[in-house]
């Protein structure tokens, strides 16, 4: 009887099994779009590659994986202010359409940087511009409370370091569901500020771990940030939120030659175990995280003591990326050297107004694809100004 009954449960555990909120997750990925960008140019780009690899011609999946890599001041940060902006802002007002998402957002501040103040300005301002003068006057509610009541839809989290980022994403579910603020509200975006914040700190903690091994074992831990993507992975494939991370930019593809050739836009991925799309040694490996990503997910929980869960759990899907954006501010060329003081005090007011006007510069690339597309947006007082026509 011993023996049926284990031979019955072993029977069991080998059927695979998914969560209802993994079954709805993928269900509402492979009919329903995230929503748009509101920069026409970078929705192109969705768009087009979208329209490639699936049978939608819409921007954003659910479950969509974005990069931004730039180095300081490039702009990132707004970036991902004007996307929980998006997120946030409601559908329509007073019976205007805004195209905004209508949903929750999850915001991981590792910088310490979050300017709510900011935030509350960049939503105000945009659906100001949205609705337009006359709309604004219509409402019997004055839009700032509305602009205030979306952003309670914003659950921020400051984790201190990788393993606290990653035991809260492994709660994040758990907080999903009891937080009566959010528990009937779906997570449309998850962004994290940056990605690189505990690099440094990471890289020594490793090397102490390392130096502490026991070298006849020859074992190496895993990097903190390993247990970070693989909690953002899970994650993922429950809620399918998308996913913005920011990245540092340290270490430029090329330098400048001696030859007079330009230094590359692009940079390096110094974060290990993250993906490298673009780089010979991750690109493979980047392309197959896809390809996994895209099958449907199956619980390895109940077959964990089997031989089959154990195999399985090794091979478990880590993060896909499935689009990098590298930022970098416009440039303003330098005097050149024949200048004199006179002129370079007659250029001065130019030179200010392209300062000030805050134009970032945007390129898109896609794994697996040798295209890239540009895309400009400018970072005023009170907005991101995301359309050619916008003007302060």
């Amino acid at each position: 009887m011993a023996d049926n009954t284990t031979t019955a449960a072993s029977l069991l555990a080998e059927i695979p099994s998914e969560s209802l909120q993994s079954l709805l997750a993928t269900v509402r990925r492979e009919s329903v779009s995230a929503g748009s960008t509101f920069i026409p140019a970078l929705d192109a780009h969705l768009s087009s590659i979208n329209s490639r690899r699936t049978t939608h011609d819409w921007s954003l999946n659910q479950g969509d994986v974005l990069e931004v890599q730039g180095p300081a001041a490039s702009g990132k940060t707004h970036l991902l202010y004007h996307m929980l902006v998006i997120c946030l802002m409601p559908r329509s007002y007073n019976g205007k359409e805004l195209g905004g998402w209508g949903k929750a957002a999850v915001f991981f501040d590792t910088d310490g940087r979050l300017s709510i103040s900011r935030l509350y300005t960049l939503l105000l301002s945009r659906m100001r511009r949205l609705i337009g003068p006359d709309g604004v006057n219509d409402s019997s509610v004055p839009l700032e409370d509305v602009a205030a009541q979306r952003l309670e839809n914003l659950h921020i989290f400051r984790p201190t370091s990788s393993l606290q980022l990653a035991i809260t994403l492994l709660h994040l579910p758990k907080y999903h569901a009891s937080n009566p603020r959010l528990q009937d509200k779906e997570i449309g975006l998850l962004a994290i500020d940056s990605l690189s914040a505990f690099y440094w700190r990471d890289r020594y903690t490793l090397e102490q771990l390392r130096d502490a091994a026991d070298a006849s074992t020859q074992s190496v831990p895993p990097n903190p940030l390993y247990h970070a993507l693989k909690a953002l992975q899970r994650f993922r494939t429950s809620h399918r939120p998308v996913i913005l991370l920011a990245n540092w930019g340290l270490n430029a593809l090329a330098k400048p030659s001696a030859t007079g050739e330009p230094a590359s836009p692009f940079y390096r991925q110094h974060l290990y175990p993250f993906p490298a799309p673009f780089e010979s040694h991750g690109a493979d490996e980047a392309m197959q995280n896809i390809e996994n990503s895209q099958r449907r997910s199956t619980s390895v929980d109940a077959r964990s003591d089997t031989s089959t869960g154990r195999a399985q759990r090794g091979t478990e899907t880590t993060l896909p990326l499935h689009y990098h954006i590298t930022l970098q501010p416009s440039p303003v060329d330098p005097f050149p050297a024949s200048y004199s003081l006179a002129d370079a005090i007659s250029q001065e007011h130019m030179r200010a107004a392209l300062v000030k006007k805050g134009e970032v510069r945007g390129l898109i690339r896609t794994p697996g694809d040798n295209s890239a597309s540009e895309f400009t947006f400018r970072i005023g007082d009170d907005e991101v100004l995301v359309q050619p026509g916008e003007e302060t």
